[in-house]
């Protein structure tokens, strides 16, 4: 694939392919950049982003909540709400216990 100045990009699907036709042992490396036109120098870079690819990926956690900035106005419009709605917990419960105790004594 032909870009700017006829310089050849490589793409991702084809760097994959490249790393993982030289990872196999005994395998003909030199022959094998040959065929594509490259040099070492290009592999050795290819293997680079595999493996800060590769660690970057194992460094996530994909089970951690991602941080959400709320506005000072937004937090303390929520603190107000779910302080109402303890509040309204707990007098319901009160209800609650009187109720029950109502029902146990008939």
């Amino acid at each position: 694939m032909t870009y700017e100045k006829g310089k050849k990009k490589r793409h991702i699907d084809e760097k994959w392919q490249i790393y993982l036709e030289t990872s196999v042992p005994g395998a003909p490396v030199g022959e094998i950049l040959r065929k594509r036109g490259m040099y070492p120098t290009e592999l050795t870079k290819i293997r680079a982003q595999v493996e800060e690819g590769a660690k970057k990926e194992l460094g996530r956690n994909k089970y951690l909540k991602k941080r959400v900035d709320v506005s000072y106005n937004e937090h303390e419009r929520v603190k107000a709400d779910l302080a109402a709605k303890e509040k309204a917990l707990a007098e319901m419960s009160q209800e609650y216990l009187i109720l029950k105790k109502k029902v146990n004594l008939e």
